[in-house]
């Protein structure tokens, strides 16, 4: 009887020492997780990363909005269309934040339109800085367009292609002289590509319209380059990001 006693305080003792390390165990996985969770949100997790793609993207769109509504109306001054801009990115920038605060976060915005009013123009870019792409496809799959351009300053050479598998080629401008100049193309084999090369050397504005391969009508177009910064904060970080935005697309 002494015996089976001693036998069963021993698997009492093991049971009990199995439940304190599996106790350890489960501890030790649960500060683990939590402190994973905490480096991945001090590291800027996907939510805040997804905020501020967000943030970025409409902020974006409200600029070109905001440009074409206000330069969207004839026998206006410059200055009452910039004043008209204004009001609507004030009115978007007052209500971003409410939508913000109920995550958390801190929002704000500001826009610069020096460009847009000391009239100095864009580069033929991808993003119309002086250090975006230089040789980039504005559309592809054209059927006809009516592609015009206005030259206001060249240090080079600028090339407009209208690339296809038939004939690939290339409208070269070296002056400002006798701009804006309109080039009217159209295609009933192979849909086309246009492509701006060298854009870095020349700043302007276009207006290109037409029909893609499968006749869909089409607009890019481009007259400045506005800028607009977005500030995002929370309680573990802090980001500013300033933004070229082509207008009015």
């Amino acid at each position: 009887m002494g015996i089976i006693k001693n036998e069963d305080a021993q698997f009492m003792l093991l049971a009990g020492f199995i439940i304190a390390i599996g106790l350890v165990i489960t501890t030790v996985m649960l500060n683990n997780i939590i402190f994973e969770s905490n480096m991945a949100g001090e590291a800027g997790g996907d939510p805040i990363k997804y905020d501020i793609m967000n943030l970025m993207r409409i902020s974006g769109d409200e600029m070109k909005s905001a440009y074409r509504n206000a330069t969207n109306v004839s026998g206006v001054s410059k200055g009452k269309m910039i004043a008209n801009f204004t009001n609507q990115t004030q009115n978007f920038s007052a209500n971003l934040p409410k939508i913000y605060a109920l995550h958390g976060e801190g929002v704000s915005v500001s826009w610069d339109v020096s460009n847009w009013k000391y009239n100095v123009s864009a580069n033929f870019t991808d993003d119309g800085t002086a250090t975006g792409e230089t040789n980039w496809t504005v559309i592809e799959n054209v059927k006809d367009s009516k592609i015009t351009i206005n030259i206001t300053n060249i240090s080079g050479i600028f090339q407009i292609g209208l690339i296809n598998i038939s004939k690939p080629s290339w409208i070269n401008l070296t002056t400002t002289t006798n701009t804006p100049l309109t080039f009217i193309n159209s295609t009933t084999i192979d849909p086309y590509s246009i492509v701006f090369r060298f854009g870095n050397t020349t700043s302007g504005n276009y207006t290109i319209t037409g029909n893609t391969s499968n006749s869909r009508v089409f607009l890019r177009s481009r007259e400045y380059i506005l800028y607009s910064t977005v500030t995002l904060s929370t309680s573990i970080m802090r980001t500013n990001i300033t933004i070229p935005v082509s207008v009015p697309w």
